[in-house]
C-alpha cells in the first residue's frame, strides 16, 4: 500500500518540480534580460575565492561589464577570478581590501582600480562599489560588484555636487572613453574577420596570373580587402586621440578606385568624370574613401531598379569673401548624384543627425559621420534634393597647388606582397582557428615545419617539450589577445624565461605603429599587424628565422 501511495504520487511531484524549474528559468531570464540594459557593468563573485591565485571567481556578469572587459557578451566574465580582471598586483590588492570593508562596513564600500582590457591590452580607470550580500543568519552568500568608468587618475573623495556644465562634460568624456574602447574592440574583431580572407586571397591572387581576366578581378577584391584594413587602423588610432595628418591626395585617381569597389555587382552604371587638371585636395585619403564610399552606396540603394549615377569632381576657387563656411581659395568639388527616390524637403536638414534615418534597418549615424569627417578636413558636404527625382551631395576640400595624374584603377601598391620561401620550424599560437589555419597552410607550402595551438598554456607546454629536445621554434607566431587562461604578453615572458633566445613575433589587431617599440621592448623581435596578408607573413617569418641570435 505504501509503495502504491508513494509511486502514484511521484508524478504529480515531478510535475510540481518541473513546472518550478520553468518558472526559475522564466524568472532568471527576465533578471538577466533586466541587468543586461543597465548602463555600468554588473558582476557577482563568489564569498570566498576557491582559486586564491585567481581571487574570489566571477559567477555571473551582465553585457555592460563584458563590454567594459572586451570580453565576449555571451560568453561574459563567468569563471575568470577578480585577479584577472584587474590590472595588476596593487589593484588586486585594492580590491580585495574594498571586498573585506564591505564586508564590516555595513555591506557596501567603493574603490577606484584599472579594469583589465582582455580585447586591447589598454587598463580602464573605472569605480567598483562592492557590495556584500548577506542572507538571515548574517551568511555571505557573495558579493555584487558595480563597474563604471571614471576619469583615469581622479580619486574618489566626497566633494561638493558638480555644476550642471560640469556634470555634461563629465558625462561627455566618460562617453568618449567608452566609445574609443568599444571601438578599439570592434575594430580588433573586424581584423579577425578579414585576417582568414586577406592571407588566403593575397595567397590565391599569385596562383592565377596566368589567367589576367581573373587575376584583375581578384585584384578589386583584394584593394576592398587592404582598405578595410586602413580603416579598421584608422579606428583604433583614432580612438587613442592620434591625429592622423592630412595629404595632398589625387581625388581622380582615388574617385576611380572607390568607386569601382562600392558600385561592383549591383545594377547601376556609375559614370565617373573629372576635371584634366583637377587639383590635389589636401585630405586623409582614407577617410575620404569611406565616405565616398557611404554616398555611392546610398545611391545605388535609392535606385532599387537600377539606373545611372554620376561621380564627378571639378576644380572651384572659393571668392576672397567666402560662402560663408568655405575659406576664399582653392578647392575641389566632388559630386555624388543619383536619379532615385529623393528626399522630402521636411527630412533635408535632418539627414547629418546621428538620430536620424529613413531606412528601416539603419542606424542614422553613416551620413553624420561622413560630415564629421569632412569638416576634420576643412571642408563642407550639403545635399540638394526632389522626391522621385534624385538627390545631389557636393563635397568640398581645400586644394593644394598642384595637380594630380591619375593613377590605375588599381595602384601598385595594392598588388600583394610576394611570398618568400625558407626553412624552419614555425609556432603558431592563436586563438583564431581559421586565421591559424590558414597560416599553417602557407607555411607550409612555403617550406616550413608548422606546429599550431590556441592557448598560452599550450604554447608554453609545447615549446618546453621542443626545447629539451634540442628543436626548439625558429619563430613563434603570438598573437596578443588570447582568450582563458594567460594572454598572448604573459605567454611570451613565460617562454622568454624558459628561452632568453626565443624568437617571438607579436601578431595582434589592435597594434599599432605607434606602440610597437612597446613590445619590441618587451622581448618580442617582430610585430606582425593584423590582418596581414600571406606574404608579409612569410616575409617576416623569413627575416626572424634567419635572424642571427641573440648574445
Amino acid at each position: 500500500m505504501t509503495s502504491s501511495s508513494t509511486s502514484s504520487a511521484t508524478p504529480a511531484a515531478l510535475a510540481e518540480l518541473e513546472q518550478g524549474l520553468e518558472h526559475l528559468k522564466v524568472a532568471n531570464y527576465y533578471l538577466r534580460v533586466a541587468l543586461d540594459q543597465v548602463a555600468d557593468g554588473v558582476v557577482i563573485v563568489e564569498s570566498e575565492a576557491s582559486d586564491p591565485k585567481c581571487g574570489p571567481k566571477v559567477l555571473f556578469s551582465n553585457a555592460a561589464a563584458a563590454m567594459l572587459a572586451g570580453a565576449d557578451p555571451e560568453t561574459g566574465l563567468r569563471g575568470l577570478g577578480l585577479n584577472d580582471l584587474v590590472a595588476g598586483d596593487k589593484d588586486s590588492a585594492m580590491l580585495l581590501q574594498s571586498l573585506r570593508q564591505a564586508m564590516d562596513n555595513g555591506g557596501c564600500h567603493e574603490c577606484e582600480c584599472q579594469l583589465q582590457s582582455l580585447r586591447t591590452q589598454a587598463p580602464v580607470s573605472c569605480k567598483w562599489r562592492v557590495r556584500a550580500v548577506f542572507n538571515s543568519m548574517r551568511k555571505l552568500l557573495n558579493f555584487t560588484i558595480l563597474i563604471s568608468p571614471s576619469q583615469t587618475g581622479t580619486p574618489i573623495k566626497v566633494e561638493p555636487r558638480p555644476a550642471a556644465d560640469d556634470l555634461d562634460a563629465q558625462s561627455v568624456q566618460l562617453r568618449k572613453e567608452n566609445l574609443a574602447a568599444l571601438a578599439q574592440g570592434i575594430a580588433h574583431d573586424v581584423n579577425n574577420l578579414l585576417g582568414p580572407v586577406t592571407v588566403r586571397l593575397s595567397a590565391l591572387i599569385q596562383q592565377v596570373q596566368e589567367h589576367p581576366a581573373l587575376a584583375q578581378e581578384l585584384q578589386l577584391v583584394f584593394a576592398g580587402l587592404k582598405r578595410a584594413k586602413q580603416f579598421t587602423s584608422q579606428v583604433v588610432t583614432a580612438s587613442k586621440a592620434t591625429p592622423r595628418k592630412h595629404e595632398a591626395t589625387d581625388i581622380a585617381a582615388l574617385m576611380r578606385d572607390t568607386v569601382e569597389f562600392a558600385g561592383a555587382g549591383s545594377n547601376v552604371h556609375v559614370c565617373v568624370r573629372n576635371d584634366d587638371n583637377l587639383r590635389l585636395a589636401i585630405a586623409d585619403p582614407v577617410k575620404l574613401s569611406q565616405v565616398l564610399q557611404n554616398l555611392v552606396m546610398n545611391g545605388i540603394q535609392a535606385m532599387p531598379h537600377g539606373g545611372y549615377m554620376d561621380v564627378e569632381a571639378h576644380n572651384l576657387v572659393v571668392p576672397a569673401t567666402g560662402d560663408g563656411v568655405l575659406k576664399p581659395g582653392s578647392h575641389v568639388r566632388i559630386i555624388v548624384r543619383d536619379r532615385g527616390c529623393g528626399i522630402a524637403p521636411e527630412n533635408l536638414d535632418r539627414l547629418f543627425r546621428e538620430s536620424f534615418t529613413t531606412k528601416p534597418d539603419g542606424n542614422g549615424i553613416g551620413l553624420t559621420t561622413c560630415k564629421r569627417f569632412i569638416d576634420e578636413m576643412g571642408g563642407a558636404i550639403r545635399v540638394s534634393s526632389m522626391p522621385n527625382v534624385g538627390t545631389e551631395f557636393s563635397v568640398y576640400l581645400p586644394a593644394s597647388g598642384a595637380t594630380g595624374s591619375t593613377k590605375p584603377l588599381i595602384p601598385a601598391d595594392s598588388a600583394p606582397v610576394p611570398l618568400k620561401h625558407g626553412k624552419g620550424k614555425v609556432l603558431i599560437v592563436d586563438d583564431e582557428d581559421d586565421l591559424r589555419k590558414v597560416a599553417h597552410m602557407i607555411l607550409t607550402r612555403c617550406g616550413y615545419e608548422v606546429v599550431q595551438c590556441d592557448n598560452g598554456q599550450d604554447a608554453v607546454r609545447i615549446y618546453q617539450s621542443l626545447f629539451r629536445t634540442g628543436t626548439p621554434p625558429d619563430v613563434v607566431l603570438m598573437d596578443l589577445t588570447l582568450r582563458g587562461g594567460m594572454n598572448g604578453t604573459e605567454t611570451a615572458a613565460e617562454i622568454l624565461l624558459l628561452d632568453p633566445e626565443a624568437r617571438i613575433v607579436c601578431t595582434s589587431g589592435s597594434v599599432t605603429q605607434e606602440v610597437q617599440m612597446i613590445f619590441l621592448e618587451r622581448g618580442f623581435v617582430g610585430v606582425l599587424p593584423k590582418p596581414y596578408e600571406a606574404g608579409e607573413l612569410t616575409q617576416v617569418v623569413h627575416r626572424v628565422a634567419t635572424m642571427m641570435k641573440r648574445n
